[in-house]
């Protein structure tokens, strides 16, 4: 699945930012990775290579912040692009950041969020309570036992890469025999038009709800960004958290 053009805009953001003196090894590094990046997805033939060239960058960037956390810097570059890692490199990451910065004003809210995130990764499921497109309250506990697997796809209708999302999952969906997937779209939606928008323009066959004040769905599983998806089997076990396609695949094609 793709979910990394999110962070190559973000990172294509940083690179017109000035530079501060104290900031430069590590600010300059990755003002040049951002720079080779542009180069390199302007240069991508397919969506393939686009992900390869993503993934590339991530990695590299992944290697930066491991040999120079705590340096100036880090803080900044971790906070606008640990989404795109990997729940063990973020806790890798983490292991190799200094207290005070974790106990720092930018990053103590993501390292509490990436907390909740470990909590909600493996083991039993958290339930929660959304609202349908008709106003009534669904419970993520309503659908868990009725099929082998539920999907919970955390996405809004102002995400590119969650709309790029869906077309995979009606495949995938359609390709599943009865009884065995259900999926869950939970919008994070502050916006109500617009997401009823989406729903009629995407025609999604299978369960929708959208979070409010009232009903805080994401925050439940520390969800910080989009497309967030996660898998429970039929006994409410968590089996994986934002999987790739193919490992989507593999566990669906499993049973």
């Amino acid at each position: 699945m793709k979910k990394y053009l999110w962070m190559i805009v973000a990172a294509l953001t940083l690179v017109g930012c000035a530079k501060k003196k104290a900031e430069v090894d590590v600010k300059a590094t990755f003002d040049g990775m951002c720079e080779r990046l542009e180069t390199d997805f302007e240069a991508a033939q397919t969506p393939e290579e686009e992900k390869e060239v993503a993934a590339v960058f991530m990695d590299s960037v992944y290697i930066l912040l491991d040999e120079n956390m705590g340096a100036p810097y880090t803080d900044t570059l971790f906070s606008m692009i640990c989404g795109g890692f990997t729940i063990e490199q973020r806790q890798a990451l983490f292991d190799k950041m200094p207290d005070e910065m974790k106990e720092s004003e930018l990053i103590k809210p993501i390292y509490e969020n990436f907390l909740v995130q470990i909590k909600t990764s493996s083991g039993d499921y958290t339930d929660f309570t959304a609202l349908s497109p008709e106003g009534k309250e669904i419970s993520l506990s309503s659908l868990v036992g009725k099929t082998d697997y539920v999907l919970v796809d955390f996405w809004a209708s102002w995400c590119g890469p969650c709309r790029r999302l869906i077309p995979v999952l009606k495949d995938l969906y359609a390709r599943q025999p009865a009884g065995h997937l259900q999926i869950f779209s939970c919008s994070v939606d502050k916006d109500e038009k617009a997401w009823r928008v989406a729903l009629a323009e995407e025609q999604m066959p299978w369960v929708q709800a959208r979070e409010d004040e009232a009903h805080e769905c994401s925050d439940l599983y520390g969800v910080q960004f989009i497309p967030y998806t996660v898998l429970i089997d039929r006994e409410g076990h968590i089996v994986a958290v934002n999987p790739e396609e193919p490992q989507l695949e593999e566990i669906l094609l499993g049973e």
